[in-house]
């Protein structure tokens, strides 16, 4: 049902399938976490109920905030753009000075009981930063001078999550950057040189951790022999390997009884596997394609500059995490640790992902009608 917005022309509808897509995503992500940490919960902490009700306070918060948002004119973000730079930029240094380490890196910000990673909320700021820049300045990316304040704000992001350290974050950052910079004008040769500049800085980085260099190694070894991969990747495909066709059954995971690390976080695409096979992985993969052409559907429907490149960015963001995910725990991408959006466990990350479906929401509603 259509019902109007308000005098300027503007028509409201709830997008119903980019809704119902995100509720199974939700629904199936608690199921999955459950189903992977209520071993490990138990083992650990004596609570097997210790991350699922966790995850679903997040989820009740992500959901607040996705429908609040889908009912936020999604132009009044174009003028919260700077504000929200200067606040992102402010937590960011700060995660540097007094952030939490866990791990050897320091990512989370603690405020009394509530903790969250501002490297999660830079991902969805740096879209609407860009998405504003580019409607702005659209008639100047044909040139450096153009692009550069641009390619300053993914540089400034990009660096201070890199000093955290977390190398998966800004390479999310730059190829999101990239991608928006293109469909806002900016020369494809341009491009192609930035994302080559960006390959011997990826390289200092992985040289500058050893670790890092391990992961890699093994990575490259695995191709000629799976046996030279490194644990939790070699864990990772024997889960996935183990389901079959139908899978094991749900909740009959074997891997999650401590054998593989994080399964509720970085690595719950292969218990997915494992428990419910190859039919399950590609249904869930299904679901994101969906919601990845949903996204793009609403873009290229947008009326409005802004929208068209908030919603390409946003859509982007969740599909090409998905994809890194999904692509690490299969093997086909070096290890590196990074959530499937809305599946995984992880608070900040669970949120703002559903923050972005939300101003998708938003802008799909806000069609224009031809004046007759």
């Amino acid at each position: 049902m259509r019902i109007p917005a308000n005098g300027d022309g503007a028509i409201r509808r709830l997008d119903y399938t980019l809704l119902f897509l995100t509720a199974v995503l939700l629904v199936f992500g608690m199921i999955m976490v459950f189903s992977s940490s209520v071993i490990m919960a138990e083992a650990r902490w004596q609570a097997p109920y210790h991350f699922i009700i966790k995850h679903i306070i997040w989820a009740a918060v992500g959901s607040v905030a996705m429908l609040g948002l889908s009912r936020y004119d999604y132009r009044k973000l174009q003028r919260l753009a700077r504000p929200l730079l200067i606040i992102t930029v402010v937590l960011l240094l700060m995660v540097l000075v007094v952030g939490v380490k866990k791990g050897g890196a320091r990512r989370w910000l603690q405020f009394g009981p509530l903790g969250f990673q501002p490297s999660e909320i830079a991902k969805l700021v740096i879209v609407i930063v860009l998405a504003d820049y580019l409607d702005r300045k659209k008639s100047r990316m044909k040139s450096w001078p153009g692009l550069m304040p641009a390619l300053v704000v993914i540089g400034i992001f990009s660096g201070l999550i890199a000093l955290e350290p977390d190398l998966g974050t800004p390479i999310i950052m730059v190829s999101v950057g990239l991608g928006l910079l293109y469909m806002g004008g900016a020369r494809f040769k341009h491009i192609l040189l930035l994302a080559a500049s960006v390959v011997p800085i990826v390289i200092m980085e992985i040289l500058r951790k050893p670790y890092r260099l391990v992961r890699l190694r093994d990575y490259l070894h695995s191709w000629g022999d799976i046996n030279s991969a490194s644990y939790q990747l070699n864990q990772s495909i024997l889960a996935l390997g183990s389901g079959g066709f139908f899978g094991k059954g749900l909740a009959q995971s074997q891997m999650k009884l401590l054998y593989l690390p994080e399964p509720h976080t970085d690595f719950i695409f292969p218990i997915v596997g494992e428990e419910l096979g190859f039919i399950g992985t590609t249904l869930l993969i299904t679901v994101f394609i969906l919601v990845t052409l949903r996204g793009w559907q609403i873009s290229r429907r947008s009326q409005d500059y802004f929208g068209s490149l908030l919603a390409a960015g946003i859509t982007w963001l969740i599909a090409f995490q998905a994809l890194l995910n999904m692509g690490v725990s299969s093997g086909l991408l070096p290890t590196k640790g990074l959530p499937l959006p809305f599946v995984s466990f992880g608070g900040t990350s669970l949120v703002f992902n559903l923050a972005g479906v939300g101003i998708l929401l938003n802008i799909s509603q806000r069609l224009y009608v031809r004046n007759k």
